[in-house]
């Protein structure tokens, strides 16, 4: 890539969804869902991966709406797109 601009705007956006996962895993974590712990001690996922696991689990057809992780990540998309709206920081596409 040659376009500084695009770059950019590529590595805020990983940067975004690496956050999101990371904050969804630590919420699961100390929550209802915690990670479990292989035989040597550390842990089966990290809590990025733990989180995207969740968010591909939320994602499919079957997922009840009611669950509260889903409102959770629910709540958390609608504030951030809020956030986006109100101080149009971004122009994503273009």
């Amino acid at each position: 890539m040659r376009c500084f601009q695009k770059l950019r705007k590529l590595v805020a956006l990983v940067s975004l969804a690496y956050a999101f996962c990371l904050g969804v895993g630590a919420a699961a974590h100390g929550g209802r869902q915690p990670i479990a712990r292989k035989n040597h001690g550390y842990r089966a996922a990290s809590l990025s991966r733990h989180g995207l696991n969740l968010l591909r689990q939320l994602a499919r057809p079957l997922t009840l709406p009611e669950d509260p992780l889903a409102c959770l990540v629910e709540t958390l998309l609608n504030w951030i797109t809020r956030q986006l709206a109100k101080n149009q920081l971004l122009k994503i596409v273009g």
